[in-house]
């Protein structure tokens, strides 16, 4: 039965995707970078969507959604799923690492969406990805950022915060969106489908594929701003505490309900 599962969503996810590349293309080909960019986040959210229902996810969100429009989404990141569970929620641009740009089919795909590359290797760099969050902000549209830098297993709390993206809020004035999320394997509790942790990402996702269902937690935040004087080290810092006083009381909530609460 698993096997079956697995081969039928990997040939439904390639139709899919298959149908995004055309669409998305042909919709931004002769737009202006900006509106391009507000289209490829559009279009983003529906493949995120339909990804979503064909590996069996079961999202629940607590708060609006609606909210993140023009913010600075920050969020926890404990691996792959994020970017279904989220991309379905929000119409965002997403922060993903530069390396992703040459892995096969996945970086193609990525490109799409009109990302802003992040590479993390190259310090010279975070000033042009602050400019280009910055102006993701100014122009309206929803940016979503993990500023941990890495996955965590979404049960031992957040990693410290990098910086960089909380200097466009700065420049901006734009407010940020805190979000914590968290992922359970149906039927099987013991096994954490987000996380890669040392399991190869083409492992846990064809273990993800065999899966019955997972279910997905997404909860919402009040929103903060930025404070007068404050530095970018400084709002992420407060926003890390912020997320964090929130962090076990919606770990406890998730953990309470196979279904989050619903």
């Amino acid at each position: 039965m698993n096997g079956i599962r697995r081969i039928s969503r990997i040939i439904l996810l390639s139709l899919w995707s298959l149908l995004f590349f055309p669409a998305v293309t042909l919709d931004c080909l002769f737009r202006k970078k900006w509106s391009a960019v507000c289209r490829a986040a559009k279009w983003t959210q529906l493949w995120a969507a339909g990804c979503a229902f064909l590996i069996g996810m079961k999202i629940r969100v607590h708060g609006d959604p609606g909210r993140a429009a023009g913010k600075l989404v920050v969020s926890s990141h404990t691996g792959p799923l994020d970017v279904p569970a989220e991309g379905a929620l929000f119409p965002v641009r997403f922060a993903p690492q530069a390396e992703m740009r040459h892995w096969p089919v996945f970086g193609a795909l990525t490109a799409l969406s009109r990302p802003v590359w992040v590479d993390r290797r190259r310090r010279t760099l975070s000033g042009e990805t602050a400019d280009e969050i910055a102006g993701t902000l100014r122009h309206g549209l929803s940016m979503l950022v993990y500023p941990e830098g890495t996955s965590s297993d979404g049960r031992h709390g957040l990693l410290p915060f990098k910086s960089t993206a909380f200097e466009s809020a700065l420049r901006t004035g734009a407010s940020l969106l805190p979000v914590l999320i968290f992922h359970r394997a149906a039927g099987d509790p013991a096994f954490n489908p987000a996380w890669c942790g040392n399991t190869a990402f083409l492992s846990l996702a064809w273990r993800i594929l065999g899966l019955k269902g997972i279910y997905s937690c997404v909860y919402i935040m009040p929103e903060l701003s930025p404070a007068p004087g404050e530095t970018r080290k400084e709002l992420a810092e407060r926003t890390h505490r912020v997320m964090s006083g929130y962090y076990e009381k919606c770990l406890a909530d998730f953990a309470a309900g196979e279904t989050c609460g619903a």
